[in-house]
């Protein structure tokens, strides 16, 4: 129970933490709101006296009293038309109070949102890699998008919870300045009813926690799915794909609608129930002696605001409950990006490529205790040069890439930049020097100028058309209707595969890397699409230098060097030429089996 309490304590402070002097105004703003609406309804009191007869013999208690003396002070005649231009300044004035209520939670609310959800976007980014690729594309979303709304309801609730017991307390002292026994009673059975309906509120918070792990369950699923559409239609598995969603949202039904009942069951009954208890107060308290009926008229109706207010608490406490999960696993996903954030080197030492880059007795493995990848991989690359690297299918080639990228960090050996360990140089402006191209090819469903562009709005029109005419596709972009301006499609469906390459390859070209690496940028294209991406690293050859991780043997047969990665080590380093004279060279031994036409 106490670590339950502490976890709700915690989550209330990460929602409202930011805003207490919002929070502050709106517990001020409802407690004021709620005593002018007491005051008012207590000013009735009088105002039937006078309608009864009673003139200025007051019932009412204290509060009445209170009235008349406000009266006499401000030398007001104490009168029925008076009382009346009374009662509706007071609600008048509340019902300013409650605009401005209004407007600081939307306020609240849509800062909130807007914050929350820039806040975590940013996060998501700067997160390390390795932390990344464990995330769930849908799961990430949900969170983002849903829960952060969800979250942000709670502060809607926390409003209803500030009304509705801020009205409760000025109606329980207003009640209890007139007939202290009946309100007394009332109070402890509306304790007695909250603490019987107390269970619902712990199964709705249960409900809406399975409902948040199946809500994130679905999402991942249709993301998955509608992004490989074309794969589920060709393997027809329509079907299935489509048996598994309705599994997961008759899961969402059930859980759905036991929330609502669950809900409901606890705010139902109090209202009937509050209708016989004021039934069964009214049949003792009438034949009493001394009964005023202005009095027990304006008790009642206090009374049965009490009970509903009593109903509005109740309903928000299950609100509560209800959104709790959705808040809990935002502030969860947080602390978790919190601890993955990438480290910036301390030194923040400047790029300077001059001379060479070299790869010192690097070994590498993707968790700790897990099966080592590079084993004491050492190389060098000189400015300007054009290096190949092949080698068999889960040997470490991406690996290799991935360190160039500085998304993974060796685990032994470095990484130096002429003379300088490149984990000491600032990751965004290595990042903006390295460019790299791999064989998944990322557009967006915009114009193939903003996907070239890419939200690099200092690039010129000419800047983008020097980088298509390096990448040979600006011909073919030239003879489209649109242009520049054409848009390419979801993921760039309305090109082809080379097409789509080679506009990558423009973007990358587009911002002048220092170092281009390219990952199998080459192994899902046709002959002649491959033909014009190896014309356009043959150009580059000595203006930039070049890295190529290759499947297809053609795509790096200019290489100025060649690297044969195996196990985890280099094993062959040497010129093309060179090596395909070695008959025992891998290099040879992969040319042969393939056939390749380029060997003998």
């Amino acid at each position: 129970m106490k670590k339950e309490r502490t976890k709700i304590t915690t989550i209330f402070i990460y929602i409202f933490g930011r805003y207490r002097i919002q929070v502050t105004l709106l517990v001020i703003l409802g407690f004021l709101g709620g005593m002018l609406e007491g005051v008012g309804v207590s000013a009735v009191i009088p105002a039937l006296s006078f309608l009864f007869g009673g003139g200025e013999q007051l019932a009412g208690g204290v509060v009445s009293q209170a009235i008349k003396t406000f009266f006499v002070f401000f030398s007001i005649p104490f009168s029925f038309r008076y009382l009346l231009g009374m009662i509706a300044g007071l609600f008048i004035l509340r019902a300013f109070i409650l605009g401005i209520f209004t407007y600081v939670r939307a306020r609240i609310g849509s800062e909130f949102v807007s914050e929350e959800m820039s806040d975590i976007l940013s996060a998501t980014f700067k997160a390390r890699w390795p932390f990344l690729l464990k995330q769930k594309i849908g799961f990430v979303q949900n969170t983002i998008v849903l829960d952060v709304r969800r979250s942000a309801n709670l502060l809607d609730v926390f409003t209803q919870v500030i009304q509705s017991f801020s009205g409760l307390l000025v109606y329980l002292i207003v009640a209890l300045s007139i007939s202290p026994r009946i309100t007394l009673l009332t109070l402890g059975t509306g304790g007695i009813l909250l603490f019987v309906l107390r269970p619902l509120v712990k199964k709705t918070q249960s409900v809406n926690e399975q409902a948040s792990i199946i809500d994130k369950q679905f999402s991942q699923h249709m993301t998955e799915h509608i992004g490989g559409i074309k794969v589920v239609k060709a393997s027809g598995e329509e079907r299935r794909v489509l048996e598994k969603a309705k599994e997961l949202l008759s899961s969402l039904q059930v859980l759905y609608v036991r929330n609502i009942v669950v809900q409901a069951l606890g705010t139902i009954f109090i209202q009937p129930f509050s209708i016989v208890f004021i039934i069964i107060i009214f049949a003792f308290a009438y034949k009493a002696p001394g009964f005023n009926l202005a009095a027990f008229a304006a008790t009642l109706y206090l009374i049965q605001k009490i009970f509903i207010y009593l109903q509005s608490g109740q309903s928000a406490i299950h609100s509560v409950s209800e959104l709790l999960p959705y808040a809990a696993n935002v502030l969860h996903f947080k602390d978790n990006l919190t601890h993955n954030i990438e480290v910036e080197p301390k030194e923040h030492k400047r790029f300077n490529f001059d001379t060479s880059l070299q790869f010192k007795n690097i070994g590498f493995a993707y968790d700790q205790g897990a099966d080592i990848v590079l084993k004491d991989v050492s190389f060098i690359i000189k400015k300007g040069e054009t290096i190949g690297l092949i080698g068999p299918s889960g040997a470490g080639k991406t690996s290799v890439a991935d360190l160039f990228l500085r998304l993974f960090n060796p685990t032994t050996g470095e990484i130096i930049l002429d003379g300088v360990n490149i984990q000491d140089i600032d990751l965004q402006e290595w990042r903006s020097r390295i460019g790299y191209v791999s064989q998944d090819i990322f557009l967006v469903n915009e114009t193939i100028r903003h996907n070239i562009q890419f939200y690099e709005d200092t690039l010129s029109q000419e800047d983008i058309e020097r980088a298509t005419k390096q990448a040979h596709i600006y011909d073919f972009i030239s003879c489209l209707p649109e242009g520049f301006d054409t848009i390419v499609g979801d993921k760039g469906v309305m090109l082809s595969v080379g097409q789509r390459q080679r506009i990558a390859l423009a973007r990358v070209l587009a911002r002048r890397p220092d170092i281009l690496v390219l990952d199998e940028a080459t192994s899902a294209l046709d002959n002649e699409s491959e033909l014009l991406v190896q014309k356009a690293i043959n150009e580059l050859r000595g203006k930039v230098t070049v890295f190529i991780i290759a499947h297809r043997l053609s795509t790096i047969m200019n290489a100025d060097r060649l690297l044969v990665l195996r196990g985890g080590r280099i094993e062959e380093e040497g010129k093309p030429q060179d090596l395909l004279q070695n008959k025992d060279s891998y290099f040879y031994k992969v040319n042969k089996k393939h056939h390749d036409p380029l060997v003998g």
